[in-house]
């Protein structure tokens, strides 16, 4: 097909790709969504599910169908849009729906959704307009209890509907997006409901930014979900991550540059960005092709939709080239490293039957954790020609950092620390990663949840091994304290 553009935008800056990459990316995950709504059984397991308000097939739908919206509003690929647009039509049966709405004005906001994304293509019934808009005006449409971003969600259907109404400020306030977190202690839902509170409150790039989104606290909490997501090859989130980095920002951090470049060899290589829930071995267990083929779309449709977001964005938006920091970080030392380390000193002085000064000394003299060869090996396989190689080390410490601590893996924590300390590498994870590994400590100054026991003979059989972990830890803790500090000091 015919590749389209209307020519309105700028040329988009070459870290990104080029126009014509982008736009023969976007074209494909066009094509692919339309073969997706054309080729799916409604009655099929994998997508006759309840998922809550809606069906595994519906939701389908519906995402295929604000995929075609944003892009065809973004003036991109114009004929393929319009020929997605009535290939839903075509495929789609609202009676359910319709039905649904009338008994639970609420759902209005749910199944409702591709109705009016129909209704902005022409391609709604005068039955199913009245229908939905009459149950938008209901008194009874915000009558259940929802999650902030769900409710950003839902005013944002309302201005697909016509309406004028404004974001909810205090929906926005109470929402993930706005409040102290960070990968080590986010699940991916947690990272979803971030992305997704950026895409409706700045209507997927066509509202300013609010304040409460315009500092570095979600850039950075965003900023080491992306290192994170590259290292476990979680492509689908990973395009969430960076399509909120171009609608907070409209660029790229330098982790963003670097794991969109990652994702485009991806892309190359396979032909498509896989999804974490892609199996080749499931796959190829399923005999009949036609089980096949519901299986790779039901767990290929949506990061391939997202893909092509992100590449409509780049097209659509005013892009600068990836951000450099303003400012290099210093460290700054939790406090609670300095509890941990006393009560370790405590702890190694009564195993050991020692003075203070001995088991300081103990301390400083165990130096052991995990090799950092997980460092290295991403650092290595993320370096190219063109980029910073001090960058990819940087983001592969942060990964290892949140992959180490996600696992309660803490002697790789340690490891991965340690490659902070010695590369002089200061950013919000390593300084997050601190602060995880010292809340380890327990009440006696034993560090880590494995040192819980049920009774002292149990405490008393593994003592100095205990000991010898903790004092690693400890070790740890103490000599990314004193290298960060001194290069603090020795910076001009």
């Amino acid at each position: 097909m015919q590749v389209e553009f209307s020519g309105k935008y700028p040329e988009v800056p070459a870290t990104y790709g080029t126009r014509a990459e982008l736009l023969k990316r976007l074209d494909d995950c066009l094509a692919f969504a339309q073969r997706t709504v054309e080729s799916v059984n409604p009655a099929h397991p994998l997508w006759n599910v309840d998922l809550g308000q809606v069906s595994g097939y519906e939701k389908m739908m519906m995402e295929v169908g604000i995929f075609a919206h944003l892009v065809g509003r973004a003036g991109c690929c114009d004929e393929a849009v319009g020929t997605l647009a009535r290939a839903i039509r075509a495929h789609y049966d609202s009676t359910s729906a319709l039905s649904c709405i009338l008994r639970h004005p609420r759902l209005a906001a749910s199944l409702g959704m591709l109705l009016l994304v129909l209704e902005r293509f022409e391609l709604a019934t005068q039955q199913e307009r009245a229908i939905v808009h009459r149950a938008l005006e209901s008194p009874y449409v915000d009558c259940s209890e929802h999650v902030p971003f769900r409710l950003l969600d839902r005013r944002w259907v309302l201005g697909l509907a016509g309406s004028t109404v404004e974001p909810l400020p205090e929906a926005l306030r109470l929402s993930t997006a706005c409040r102290t977190t960070h990968p080590i202690y986010m699940t991916r839902e947690d990272g979803y409901a971030v992305t997704h509170t950026i895409m409706y409150v700045t209507d997927f790039g066509a509202r300013a930014v609010p304040s409460e989104l315009r500092g570095d606290a979600v850039w950075h909490t965003i900023d080491a979900a992306i290192a994170w997501c590259t290292a476990v090859a979680d492509y689908d989130l990973l395009a969430e991550l960076l399509l909120a980095q171009l609608l907070l920002r409209r660029r790229l951090s330098k982790y963003g540059a670097l794991a969109w470049r990652r994702s485009r060899e991806i892309w190359d290589a396979l032909g498509f960005l896989p999804s974490p829930s892609l199996s080749a071995a499931s796959f190829r267990a399923l005999t009949d092709q036609t089980e096949q083929r519901q299986y790779a779309f039901h767990n290929m449709y949506h990061t391939v939709l997202v893909s092509g977001l992100l590449c409509a964005a780049f097209l659509q938006m005013w892009v600068d080239d990836p951000e450099d920091p303003a400012d290099q970080l210093q460290y700054d030392e939790p406090s609670s490293v300095v509890r941990a380390v006393e009560g370790a000193v405590d702890y190694v002085q009564r195993v050991l039957r020692a003075s203070p000064a001995t088991a300081r000394e103990a301390i400083a003299a165990v130096d052991w954790t995990a090799s950092s060869s997980r460092v290295d090996e991403l650092a290595r396989s993320w370096v190219k020609d063109e980029a910073a190689p001090e960058v990819a080390t940087r983001m592969a410490i942060d990964a290892s950092i949140i992959v180490a601590a996600q696992d309660y893996d803490l002697s790789a924590l340690a490891a991965a620390l340690r490659c902070a300390a010695r590369t002089n590498c200061v950013t919000p994870t390593v300084q997050a990663g601190a602060d995880f590994l010292a809340h380890q400590s327990l009440v006696g100054g034993v560090i880590g949840a494995g040192r819980l026991v049920r009774g002292p003979s149990e405490a008393n059989a593994d003592a100095m091994e205990s000991a010898r972990t903790t004092a690693a830890l400890a070790n740890c803790l103490v000599d990314l304290g004193e290298r960060l500090t001194r290069k603090r000091t020795d910076d001009p």
